[in-house]
């Protein structure tokens, strides 16, 4: 019988890599609202809700308990802040991306630094650009007229940031929400 899989077998103890990433999830109507334009053309919008990207998905073998006490800890220690939806903008040449931009927030930008220390991960860019990726994977030539196409849908918005969300691959690779943390209430 030692060939059976049980609870207690060494093979579920061994070290499991996860992927995760922590967002901040857009509010339904604003996610509804870019819901058509991300359908049509980011082939994501059907793997991951609009967000805005606080640390880039990333690989751990820290245990989820790990990884959401320092996402948790982080939280509790922000405050909820407003967040400013505006232009379009793009990373092309390098990246072929079309983004909702966000307006630069003291507060973001510490926790986008805070939440990278306290994982122990190498900051990605040097330059963090908030934003809601529209449109991903239009070729170079295509770029102006797609973001011509884009730009009635997007107006000016603004939400407040209320909770990070931890974010992890499940089996058909759809990204879902494994831990929701609450952004403090008090100043």
């Amino acid at each position: 019988m030692s060939g059976l899989l049980g609870y207690n077998n060494d093979d579920l103890n061994r070290t499991v890599t996860n992927k995760y990433a922590v967002v901040i999830l857009l509010p339904e109507p604003l996610d509804a609202e870019i819901a058509p334009i991300r359908a049509k053309y980011d082939p994501d919008s059907f793997v991951i809700p609009s967000h805005v990207t606080v640390v880039f998905p990333f690989q751990s073998n820290r245990p989820l308990a790990d990884i959401s006490r320092v996402v948790g800890q982080a939280a509790g220690k922000t405050t909820r802040f407003p967040l400013e939806l505006s232009s379009i903008g793009d990373f092309y040449p390098a990246f072929p991306t079309i983004y909702w931009g966000v307006n630069r927030h003291p507060v973001l930008d510490d926790l986008y630094k805070r939440l990278y220390t306290e994982l122990d991960l190498a900051l990605p860019h040097k330059q963090f650009v908030p934003h809601v990726t529209v449109a991903r994977e239009i070729s170079a030539h295509r770029v102006v007229m797609v973001k011509e196409q884009i730009v009635p849908y997007l107006p000016h918005e603004r939400f407040e940031a209320e909770a990070l969300d931890l974010m992890s691959p499940v089996a058909d690779q759809q990204w879902v929400s494994v831990g929701r943390f609450l952004l403090s209430d008090q100043a």
